[in-house]
Formats: C-alpha cells, structure tokens, sequence
C-alpha cells in the first residue's frame, strides 16, 4: 500500500518534468533553428519479493515470488531534430540550412554547432551568430566585407565582385542523439562529426524557424495534467486507506 503511495509519487514527479518540457517548447515557438524537446520515461529496475523463511540465506537464491515495479522515472531528454518550416527575410546573412547537417560555430569554448542561421556582420565584416561569435569556413572566420555577398546552395561565399572568398563549413554526426545543449541554439557533441557532411544545401534570405507544433504540445499539456490528475488522486486514496487503517482498524478489540 505505502509502496503504491511512492509510485503515484513518481508519477507525478514525472508529469511535472513533462510540464516544464512541454512549457520550454511553447516558449521557444517562435525562436530561429529551435528543436523540440520531449521526455522518455521508463520505470525503475524491478524488484523482486522475496520469500523470507527460505532456508538459503543468499538473496540472489531466494525463491522469487512475483515482479514488482518502484514507479517511473525520466530517462532522457531528447531532441526532435526534424526540419523545421523555412520563412524568407531577404537578409543576405540569414542563411538555412537544409539538410541532416550544422553550421560550426567558433566559441570560447571551441566549437559549437546550430541549425540557428540567423546571422549578422560585426564592425570587421566577419559573419557572427547573435552573441558575436564567429561562423566558420573551411579556413576559418568568413569575412565578407559587407551585406553585398552571395552565398549559393553548396555554401561558397562570393564578394561583391564576384570574388571566391570561402565555402561555409558545415558538419554532420553518425547520430544526433551525441549532441548536447549548450544554450542560445548552440550544440556541443560528445563524439567528433563525421569526415564529410551528409547532403545538404544553403538557401540565402531565408531562415530555419522552430519545429515545435503548438497544437501538439497543447494536446500532449492536456493529457499531462490528466495523468496528474489520476497520480493525485491515487495519492489521496491510498493515504485515506492508511489512515483508516490506523485509526479505524486500530481500534477494534
């Protein structure tokens, strides 16, 4: 019974992570290059109940007598990493990227990669991401002067005057479920990309908006709050039972 109390715990506990997921995404609607997130949840290692006059002492020789499970947990968020819908600026620095593949990103920390390519000039002429940092070419920080440059769909940059200055770098992973949040739509991964990038094309004046479905993440809020609704209300039951059980059954000679 106290055991049933801890798994309705758990269960709420676990729908208010989905909340705080799902509140995260709804938030991030509108932000450039944004993935959404959601919870996987699974329960806890099963335990088994043991007989306790077994003549053999050792617990894993015990004789088992039925599963029984100790609640849920998260065990993971992961990242929704489909495209998201493309919308036209007419920017020459918004660039999106098409494809299972990041632009690389040059930070204090190292490297860092986006889908996020909603770019700016900095007073050089680099082209920076929104906290100033450096986008990466194949030979390092892209200078392009001034809005008057051209970036075609293999990611070559040219001048002005039509000049090659360099080739935007872009990277791919074995899996995507390697890479990290870091913050402002920037990834870190745990493993290094792949030797070359899988296919992909840039579009210049047009940005990567949020993959995050607003519908969906109202339907999946709707049936969170139920789930808690119904870990709650088990909660109040089984604490009603025990109560009686002390107070009631107690009582009786």
């Amino acid at each position: 019974m106290v055991r049933g109390l801890y798994i309705a715990g758990t269960g709420m506990l676990l729908q208010r992570r989905r909340m705080e997921t799902i509140t995260n995404n709804i938030t991030n609607a509108e932000t450039v290059g944004y993935k959404k997130e959601f919870n996987v949840a699974h329960s806890f290692d099963e335990v088994m109940t043991r007989r306790i006059n077994d003549t053999n002492n050792s617990l894993l020789n015990r004789r088992l007598v039925g599963p029984l499970n100790l609640g849920t947990q998260v065990d993971q968020l992961h990242l929704d990493f489909q495209q998201g819908a493309m919308e036209t600026t007419e920017r020459p620095t918004d660039l999106t990227l098409v494809g299972d593949a990041f632009f690389v990103i040059q930070t204090a920390d190292g490297e860092r990669y986006t889908k996020a390519g909603h770019f700016y000039l900095d007073d050089a002429g680099i082209l920076v991401d929104g906290e100033g940092n450096p986008v990466l070419g194949n030979n390092g920080p892209i200078n392009v002067g001034g809005l008057n440059f051209v970036v075609d769909p293999n990611g070559n940059v040219f001048g002005a005057d039509g000049a090659y200055i360099d080739t935007i770098r872009v990277v791919s992973f074995a899996d995507n479920e390697d890479l990290r949040k870091q913050g402002s739509n920037l990834f870190y991964s745990v493993e290094p990309p792949l030797a070359e990038a899988n296919p992909y094309t840039i579009q210049q004046g047009f940005l990567e908006m949020s993959n995050v479905d607003i519908g969906r993440e109202m339907v999946d809020m709707l049936a969170m709050y139920r789930a808690y609704e119904t870990n709650q209300r088990m909660v109040t039951m089984i604490d009603e039972t025990v109560g009686r059980a002390v107070n009631d059954i107690g009582r009786l000679r």
